[in-house]
């Protein structure tokens, strides 16, 4: 029943411009950076003979609020399809659990921005190699730089889906998302605990920490928000 609800959500969006996002996220992470170095190349090699550590430098100054706008636009439409219908007293009336519901809108939102990571790895690799860099030389690293913001991100998005299942309203979770996206990555001095700061920490010393407990801390959103929305009354 559960993969029956799985392939309703996704039905549903089927028809939607997200999956384009799937790509233009990417896309527009990779060409930002592409036209940096077009423009600052001499600059930028010279500053880290690493040039592939120095190109995941210039990636993370737009990933993480890339990857934060993203989940913030696809929480707030995976809830607003069935607001805008007026399909949740229809879909709850079925043989389904409220929980496998919230749970099945929660993995699809996950597994929409892993597919994009997923482009992401291919555009950089491509990026690296027109800009004549070769291959990385640490696939760990790229993985690492990569899908950092990820698993970072996961009470974000955790959030951010709790917020679009509780307001039919959808301009309140994507004002407060794309406030937090836009504001954090110019916000270093927040101390190390506020977690929407915690994407833009991939160079840190405690990335991986960040990374762990982002996961977990994301898990534990998740819980609450499907809890609340077990007890809510939905139109």
């Amino acid at each position: 029943m559960f993969i029956k609800i799985m392939q309703a959500e996704c039905m549903k969006l089927k028809r939607k411009w997200l999956w384009f996002l799937l790509f233009l996220g990417p896309a527009g992470v990779v060409g930002l950076t592409l036209v940096d170095y077009s423009v600052r190349y001499e600059y930028l090699i010279q500053q880290n003979p690493n040039v592939w550590e120095g190109l995941f430098h210039e990636i993370n100054i737009t990933l993480p609020t890339a990857f934060l706008l993203g989940g913030t636009i696809l929480a707030s439409n995976i809830a607003h399809v069935e607001y805008h219908r007026s399909s949740w007293k229809h879909l709850l009336s079925l043989p389904v659990t409220r929980l496998s519901v919230y749970t099945a809108k929660f993995i699809v939102v996950m597994a929409m921005l892993l597919i994009a990571s997923a482009f992401l790895s291919i555009g950089i690799i491509g990026l690296g190699w027109w800009l004549g860099f070769g291959l990385p030389s640490s696939w760990k690293t790229l993985f690492v730089y990569n899908f950092y913001p990820f698993f970072s991100a996961i009470p974000f998005v955790a959030i951010q889906i709790w917020l679009s299942m509780l307001f039919k309203n959808q301009s309140r979770s994507l004002a407060l998302g794309i406030m937090m996206s836009v504001t954090m990555s110019g916000m270093g001095e927040l101390p190390s605990w506020f977690i929407w700061q915690w994407p833009m920490l991939v160079f840190s010393d405690y990335r991986n920490t960040y990374m762990i407990t982002g996961a977990i801390i994301g898990i534990f959103l998740y819980g609450a928000g499907a809890f609340h929305f077990i007890r809510k009354d939905v139109a």
